[in-house]
């Protein structure tokens, strides 16, 4: 009797720690992997450029709420950028739009249907974009060169991600 009572609160004991993980893990939010480009102009705004024009590679993971934000140059004439890598925390992805930030600094980038800047070429991406003297049309969402450093302050610039 003593054997049959053991092996079932074990079987029980069992059964209710599988479901938990199970539970658990379903609950747990997917880590959020997007890919992009940061754009930088020295003109302080989207076209033009009289010395400094760069774009990199962006990548960035995030599990939970935190994360980072990789830069890999692509394309330009130098790497202006003194650090490569930031992290991420507070990370918030809604359809409209994602807040996060960057190393303690504030960034939003919103969803865009239609990119009239670029010609349609960053269709349904989240971004982001300011410059010092960029029209109201190319300021979107909430950025700054100073997140990153080794960029002038009045650089445009324009972080693309999906």
């Amino acid at each position: 009797m003593k054997r049959s009572l053991l092996f079932a609160v074990t079987a029980i004991a069992a059964i209710i720690v599988v479901a938990a993980v199970f539970l658990l893990q379903a609950f747990r939010p997917s880590p959020v992997g997007l890919h992009g480009s940061l754009f930088v102009s020295d003109a302080g705004q989207s076209h033009g450029g009289f010395e400094y024009n760069a774009e990199w590679n962006a990548t960035l993971t995030v599990e939970d709420s935190t994360g980072n934000l990789k830069f890999v140059l692509d394309v330009g004439l130098g790497d202006a950028l003194m650090k490569h890598e930031y992290r991420i925390t507070d990370f918030v992805k809604e359809p409209s739009k994602i807040r996060m930030m960057v190393e303690g600094q504030a960034l939003v980038l919103l969803w865009i249907d239609n990119d009239a800047i670029w010609n349609r070429m960053y269709d349904k991406y989240y971004i982001a974009s300011w410059g010092s003297d960029a029209p109201p049309e190319e300021m979107r969402g909430t950025i700054s060169p100073k997140i990153f450093p080794g960029l002038a302050d009045h650089y445009y610039v324009e972080l693309r991600l999906r």
